[in-house]
């Protein structure tokens, strides 16, 4: 007896004791890789920007106020064209089985993360021969005139113009900032490709594994600036099937899922294993026209499509009514809506009228794309895509409608392959970042909607320019305006989402700028 005794102690202290169970993330899409600045896929964020890397700025948890990340202050000058950031001291890099970082972050990478994507001329810019998609969207290069070293711990940004939002630009995922050392030596031995695959950042988890479409497997990072993360081990399981998703929850295969069907959440809600947090993002689901494709290019085909779709219908079917039907880019209530426009009733007698008008009186036939699985922004595409197919066929539109894998859908609607095609958005806290990134000229070689319009153009730099909040109002108002005539999307929702995780977790804090941060999680 007392033998057992002695070998059940000798269990318990010699490290053989059960672990804390992983944290297991039922994600809905593949990542393009574990480069945020070469990918503007939702999935890509989730699975890069944020388990592996840091920005100078970040929200606070569960609000939407910056605060510093990876710098400790930032001071503005200059009427808004000078940024100087002072940064955090003693910030360890991953050390991986591909990397070991010889000294910790200081402003070297800061510059390199930066000048790769606005300088064809930097060596990191190889890694992507036609541009960063932020940095090409945003403009970035014509924004940032410079980015100068002042010493190890200091940064200066002089911009070319006033950019009142350029703290929040700097919380954004294109800005994870990655190792200049790694960088470098990746630069000199021609393999810059691996830094989209085996990544080095500063944050809380590291890449361990990832077996393509299958997981990708995360391990603590023990020398991360703010402390190694409560739970060692981060796995996400991709599943794309909403259902599936549901289902890993109830059995406990996932501890915790972003994307769950509007349709599941009062079953989940019944179920005492999971706790489901409902919570008010900015979050705009929308159809994008491809304006380069024919009838598309004229405004009063969009417009007429548009005015088709019943959008309180889809708010329903859909969305299961966790959603309201959309009009604009933001919604009316938000900082950024224009609650004096109110979504209009379908109308197919004036839609009928503006596509005789351009020219198609007898309609045309067309095709609506949308993801095959459901995302944060539309928990069932394809059903979006039946009904707006429906309406369109009211007024002589046949639109045919095409699924495929959400990665697929994005590299192909970025080289504008579609006529039409379901989209969605989860809207940045300053409406620069959504206007700049998907519907200005600059955006519109890679934008879902091709679209350009210099008119708008001038409202958003206007906009962008000026710190006062209610002159900036009236010129996203105005653009707000200006987008209703041109109609390059037809927005449909803007949904309510869902984080759903075991009950056994805690630090899930929802707020409109992030859903909860993997480095807050624990066990209780």
């Amino acid at each position: 007896m007392l033998r057992v005794f002695v070998f059940a102690l000798g269990i318990l202290f010699s490290g053989q004791v059960a672990a804390a169970p992983a944290l297991v993330f039922c994600s809905d899409a593949s990542p393009d890789g574990f480069d945020s600045a070469l990918s503007d896929t939702a999935a890509t964020h989730r699975a890069a920007a944020y388990p592996i890397y840091n920005r100078l700025v970040g929200y606070a948890p569960g609000s939407a106020k910056l605060v510093p990340e990876l710098a400790e202050s930032w001071v503005e000058s200059n009427g808004g064209r000078v940024w100087t950031f002072t940064l955090r001291h003693g910030v360890a890099f991953q050390h991986t089985a591909w990397f070991a970082p010889t000294r910790t972050f200081n402003a070297d990478d800061v510059l390199w993360s930066v000048l790769r994507q606005i300088d064809p001329q930097h060596p990191g810019a190889a890694e992507a021969p036609a541009g960063f998609p932020g940095a090409v969207a945003g403009g970035w290069a014509k924004l940032i005139k410079s980015v100068e070293r002042i010493d190890d711990y200091t940064v200066r940004f002089a911009l070319n113009e006033p950019y009142a939002p350029f703290p929040g630009l700097m919380a954004s995922w294109p800005f994870s900032i990655v190792s200049a050392e790694y960088g470098a030596q990746l630069a000199a031995t021609g393999k810059l490709a691996q830094m989209a695959t085996e990544p080095v950042g500063t944050g809380p988890y590291q890449l361990a594994k990832y077996e393509r479409g299958s997981a990708i497997r995360y391990a603590a990072h023990g020398g991360y600036f703010r402390g190694a993360p409560a739970i060692d081990k981060l796995i996400f399981s991709i599943t794309p099937d909403p259902t599936v998703r549901v289902q890993k929850l109830h059995t406990g295969e996932c501890s915790l899922v972003e994307s769950v069907k509007p349709q599941d959440i009062a079953a989940l809600s019944r179920d005492a294993r999971v706790t489901v947090r409902e919570y008010h993002p900015q979050f705009t689901s929308f159809l994008a026209f491809n304006a380069r494709h024919k009838p598309f290019d004229d405004a009063r085909v969009r417009r007429a499509l548009s005015l088709a779709i019943d959008r309180r219908v889809i708010a329903r079917a859909v969305f299961d009514g966790h959603a309201r039907p959309g009009w604009l880019p933001y919604a009316p209530d938000s900082l950024w809506g224009a609650p004096e426009v109110a979504a209009p009733e379908p109308d197919a007698e004036a839609a009928r009228k503006l596509l005789s008008e351009a020219g198609y009186p007898d309609g045309f036939a067309t095709t609506i794309w949308a993801a095959s699985g459901g995302g944060q922004n539309n928990a069932n595409p394809r059903l979006t895509a039946e009904l707006i197919q429906a309406d369109w066929a009211k007024i002589g539109v046949r639109g045919s409608v095409v699924t495929m894998d959400a990665a697929e859908l994005g590299r192909r609607g970025r080289k504008g392959e579609h006529d039409t095609i379901i989209s969605g958005w989860r809207n940045s806290l300053d409406p620069d970042e959504l206007y700049a990134n998907l519907l200005t000229c600059q955006a519109s070689a890679s934008s879902t909607a091709h679209w350009c319009d210099a008119d708008f153009d001038k409202l958003i730099e206007d906009a962008r320019e000026t710190p006062d909040l209610a002159a900036r109002t009236r010129d996203y108002e105005q653009a707000a305006q200006r987008f209703l005539g041109a109609a390059p999307w037809a927005v449909l929702a803007y949904p309510t989402a869902a984080v759903v995780y075991s009950s056994k977790l805690t630090g899930v804090e929802p707020s409109s700028a992030m859903p909860f941060s993997f480095e807050h999680l624990r066990w209780k």
